[in-house]
């Protein structure tokens, strides 16, 4: 159910915001997008005709769970996109498309994804197959770069512009969607000035230490380990957290971590 819904809400954005103002995002979307300009033939067409090759390519490496909802959900949104090709466009100026297009297209995507089904195989083909040299990561943002510059070639550098922000606001959607707003993040400080900053950051931020400190303390003695304090801060304060532990220890390691999870669509070997 919820994968028809972001399928929906995915080709709303792309048929009633971004493609009537010539706005192109990334991936095998703006791959499609471009194609359908060129030809002239319906982006849903391309949607569908596109993605279903990488699937059958990757059939060995993927789980069967998500071959069926990645295949509804793009029948669905090829299907809604054709069927909503001739609705005249809810927004004409270009910025204000952009902005609610690409949150509407990072929304439907995201929720397709949350509940395990993909509207983009591009990245999953390159994630199965490729092995050595660049991360996958960097390849994408390769293909991205090369399909918005085609796009700001094609339909001029003001509507590349446009593109590049619905690109960027899909693309925090999907992650917002798939893995939630989470208001606080784990912190962690490795410093040899522990006491003191466990002292500022409960004066200053009403912070506690969190990690268990007291375990294993004979042992840690010994080999001269020292665990790092782990505080739990709310975002706001995530800037401010850093400045009094630096302001302390200048060569603290701070890091952060998110015990948040993306869904695995891999079979496991």
């Amino acid at each position: 159910m919820f994968v028809v819904i972001g399928s929906v809400l995915a080709s709303v954005g792309l048929e009633l915001f971004l493609i009537p103002n010539q706005i192109i995002v990334g991936g095998m979307t703006g791959i499609s997008a471009l194609f359908a300009h060129m030809t002239e033939m319906r982006l849903g067409l391309f949607l569908l005709l596109l993605n279903v090759p990488f699937i059958g390519m990757n059939y060995r490496h993927i789980r069967r769970e998500f071959v069926i909802l990645t295949v509804l959900g793009l029948i669905v949104f090829s299907l809604s996109a054709i069927f909503l090709h001739h609705t005249p466009a809810l927004i004409e100026h270009p910025l204000s498309a952009a902005m609610v297009g690409g949150v509407s297209l990072g929304l439907g995507v995201g929720t397709v994804v949350r509940y395990g089904g993909a509207l983009d195989t591009l990245e999953l083909s390159e994630r199965s197959h490729w092995r050595n040299g660049l991360p996958v990561d960097n390849i994408m943002m390769l293909i991205n770069c090369m399909v918005l510059s085609t796009a700001g070639v094609i339909f001029g550098w003001d509507q590349a512009m446009y593109s590049v922000i619905a690109y960027l606001l899909a693309y925090e959607m999907i992650h917002i969607t798939i893995r939630g707003f989470a208001l606080y993040r784990t912190m962690y400080v490795q410093s040899a000035r522990h006491d003191e900053i466990e002292q500022v950051l409960s004066l200053r931020l009403s912070l506690t230490n969190i990690s268990p400190n007291e375990m294993n303390s004979d042992l840690e003695h010994r080999n001269k380990v020292v665990k790092p304090l782990e505080y739990k801060v709310h975002i706001a304060e995530k800037a401010r957290f850093r400045v009094l532990v630096r302001s302390i220890d200048p060569e603290a390691d701070i890091s952060s971590h998110d015990t948040r999870t993306t869904p695995n669509y891999f079979n496991r070997k």
